[in-house]
């Protein structure tokens, strides 16, 4: 088991005064501060509600008696706690000032402010949103391995936030301030982000990082054996919170009090008498027949003999595995389990991509579990990725009728080849960049497993965080940028205009009425045919009955026999029967 992850203590340090004698306070670059702690503070309420936070004020109005930190202008806005509502309500009426303060002397007061209230071990932070833009004398006075060393000692990480970029600037278009802050973070490992870079980090709600558990192994090829180790590439998906029901209870001590609903499950039978869970065999109905499955049943119906494996039957060609085989929802990706087996282990994905085949494997997960097939792909020379197997699975034949699709060989042999060529130009538009082309890296990470946010989960939060905060007002429409996350690229737009017109071109559309109306159709003017042929054939019909009539009538003439002798059923034993 991995150790646990201690929590974090996050001290924010915002500067709501003026850092430079003479100059006025910026309230945009303060709106800027209250945006990124407004949804900091909310992904600590939903996803890491033990993480405890602190707000440190630079240039407030205060006197030293005041503060914990006892430093002129720097108060703390709240004591150490775990993220809330009222906290993030606090922030939002937060006034700019005409206070003087820099954020050297704020950063001792934090530090002096995080001995004072974080007493439990936790991983502690001070986030630092300024413009570092103070006066030379003033910075002259403090010294970088000074402020490093007060940082180190308590172990204290650093990260700053300023409007300038400052990575791609010679220092000798840096100010003094900002040349002082970027030997600290240098000192002490810390980091630099700007405003808007960290606006648009901490705006969505992405998938925490999680510490991968890997699956331990033997893969059996033969009388070889090979350890490995196995771990999902795509880790769990984070869970929308459960609802929980709330009722307003009054007590003498505390009125109109909301407390939470429990549901206690009841089972009643035909007559309405209620049966306790120790009670209850659950069990299926098949044919209007109940079938219970007791606990003991279910440990007989388990596998007893199957035991954990990883066991390789064959190789087939790469291409006998397409794509509509693929099973499962996610894949994992296999590796030596030490390097000690490193060798064999890479030998044989070697040796698969030269041969261009494919692995199927039994994988049984654990004791007393059912077996399934897998498929091993393997994966070389992908960059900032090691040499591997991924792993996929497979259905069995008896499943694959579910999943199978109607082949489209009819429909491609009604195509020319001007109109071929037209959707594959289209489908390589539709393409993602590859990140080996240079100038499309940055873009193509953005469509990494787990870069994306999920739309739905954002559009929840930020509807979950409207309500508490404005519980009286109705809900905002879903935001712009959560929509813009739906639209297809423009880099993939642009790609896709001239093709799109090639489509327009070599396809023509013709306007056809909907599918019922033209049954309708059909089977009226195929009733109308029946009705005329049928008249043709009654008046044919009708002529053909006159001269039998007449004939019949002529010959019963001709060959009249008594009544007596014409029949000699009788009728009166129907009766009997």
């Amino acid at each position: 088991m991995p150790p646990k992850k201690l929590k974090e203590s996050i001290i924010f340090l915002v500067n709501i005064g003026i850092v430079r004698h003479g100059s006025q306070s910026n309230s945009q670059l303060l709106d800027k501060a209250k945006f990124i702690l407004k949804h900091i503070i909310q992904k600590k309420i939903f996803l890491r509600p033990k993480d405890e936070v602190g707000v440190i004020l630079m240039g407030s109005d205060n006197s030293k008696s005041d503060s914990v930190t006892e430093v002129d202008n720097v108060q703390e806005l709240c004591h150490m706690q775990v993220g809330n509502w009222n906290l993030i309500e606090s922030i939002e009426k937060l006034q700019t000032t005409n206070q003087h303060c820099s954020w050297m002397e704020a950063i001792y007061a934090a530090v002096e402010y995080i001995k004072h209230e974080c007493l439990d071990k936790s991983e502690r932070k001070i986030i630092l949103l300024s413009d570092f833009n103070e006066e030379e004398d003033v910075v002259n006075q403090f010294q970088v391995n000074d402020i490093a060393k007060t940082l180190s000692l308590e172990e204290i990480s650093l990260i700053a936030i300023g409007e300038r970029a400052l990575d791609n600037i010679d220092e000798d278009s840096q100010t003094a301030s900002e040349a002082l802050l970027m030997s600290v973070l240098q000192k002490i490992g810390g980091q630099y982000l700007t405003f808007e870079h960290a606006m648009s980090d901490v705006r969505f709600y992405k998938r925490p990082s999680t510490r991968p558990m890997p699956w331990y192994c033997r893969m059996e090829l033969g009388d070889f054996h090979i350890p490995i180790a196995g771990i999902s590439k795509m880790p769990s998906d984070v869970k929308l919170p459960d609802m929980t029901l709330m009722s307003k209870t009054s007590t003498p001590d505390i009125p109109d009090q909301e407390v939470p609903i429990k549901n206690v499950a009841q089972w009643t039978d035909n007559n309405r008498t209620i049966h306790t869970e120790e009670d209850i065999i659950r069990g299926y109905v098949y044919g209007g027949k109940p079938i219970p499955v007791s606990d003991e049943a279910k440990k007989a119906m388990t596998p007893k003999t199957n035991e954990k494996c990883y066991k390789i039957h064959g190789f087939t060609a790469r291409e006998n595995i397409p794509m509509e085989y693929w099973l499962s929802d996610g894949s994992y990706v296999i590796v030596p389990a030490n390097e000690s087996v490193s060798a064999p282990f890479y030998s044989l994905v070697q040796a698969m991509v030269h041969k261009n085949v494919v692995a199927i494997v039994e994988k049984v997960y654990r004791a007393n579990t059912e077996a399934n097939m897998v498929a091993l792909f393997p994966s070389v020379d992908v960059p900032n990725e090691p040499w591997c197997l991924i792993e996929i699975g497979l259905p069995f034949e008896r499943d694959y009728g579910a999943i199978a699709q109607r082949p489209l060989k009819f429909v491609m042999n009604q195509l020319s080849k001007e109109q071929n060529d037209a959707i594959d130009d289209l489908l390589t538009s539709l393409e993602l960049p590859d990140a080996v082309d240079d100038d499309a890296i940055d873009v193509s990470e953005k469509y990494l497993p787990g870069y994306m946010p999920d739309p739905g989960a954002q559009h929840m939060w930020d509807m979950l965080s409207a309500r508490a905060l404005k519980p009286d007002k109705p809900l905002p429409p879903i935001a712009d940028d959560v929509k813009n996350l739906l639209e297809q690229p423009e880099f993939v737009r642009e790609k896709c205009k001239p093709v799109t017109e090639r489509i327009k071109n070599v396809f023509s559309l013709e306007k056809k009425q909907p599918l019922n109306i033209r049954k309708r159709k059909k089977s009226k003017e195929r009733d109308n045919e029946q009705s005329d042929n049928g008249d043709v054939f009654m008046a044919q019909s009708i002529k053909k009955d006159e001269k039998d009539i007449t004939k019949d009538n002529n010959d019963e003439s001709k060959n009249m026999v008594p009544l007596s002798n014409a029949c000699n059923f009788n009728f009166d034993e129907i009766g009997d029967i």
